[in-house]
């Protein structure tokens, strides 16, 4: 599988409406920058303050020092806050080659109702415009489902 490639599973049935946040580290630009993105897809989407209250978890982990490291401290963090809802962990690796190969993030993985995706951002210009970013986007919000309206 190439690095642009989409997973062929789902990790787990697309969610409504709600999600908490987890952010490790500094990810505040990252994070109004994803959910920007998020809720100009799905304007429904409303961010609750107790994970009791939501549907999925999004957990932002930006690499600062080893990416299993990192990775490993997001993980036990969504984990105390709960073992088994579904989640989508965002995993930054900091770049300013938007064409940066990174080792595939979901295999640091074992806990289920979990979609990994990794992105490239720079510290002053947040994601990079790159093929990889807007497929990462896409899976994040492929995981929320659309609103149905009746008439």
């Amino acid at each position: 599988m190439n690095q642009y490639q989409v997973q062929e599973y789902e990790p787990f049935e697309p969610v409504q409406e709600k999600y908490y946040v987890i952010e490790m580290g500094k990810s505040g630009n990252l994070r109004k920058e994803i959910l920007g993105h998020l809720h100009q897809q799905r304007p429904y989407l409303e961010e609750v303050r107790s994970v009791e209250d939501c549907n999925v978890i999004l957990v932002f982990c930006p690499i600062v020092s080893r990416a299993g490291t990192d990775i490993d401290a997001a993980l036990n963090k969504l984990n105390t806050c709960s073992a088994s809802k579904p989640a989508i962990l965002m995993v930054f690796h900091h770049s300013f080659d938007p064409d940066k190969i990174v080792p595939d993030s979901s295999r640091f993985i074992n806990r289920g109702n979990t979609l990994t995706v990794d992105c490239l951002f720079g510290e002053d210009v947040g994601l990079l415009t790159c093929n990889r970013n807007e497929e990462a986007l896409a899976k994040i919000v492929c995981h929320f489902k659309p609103k149905v309206y009746l008439f």
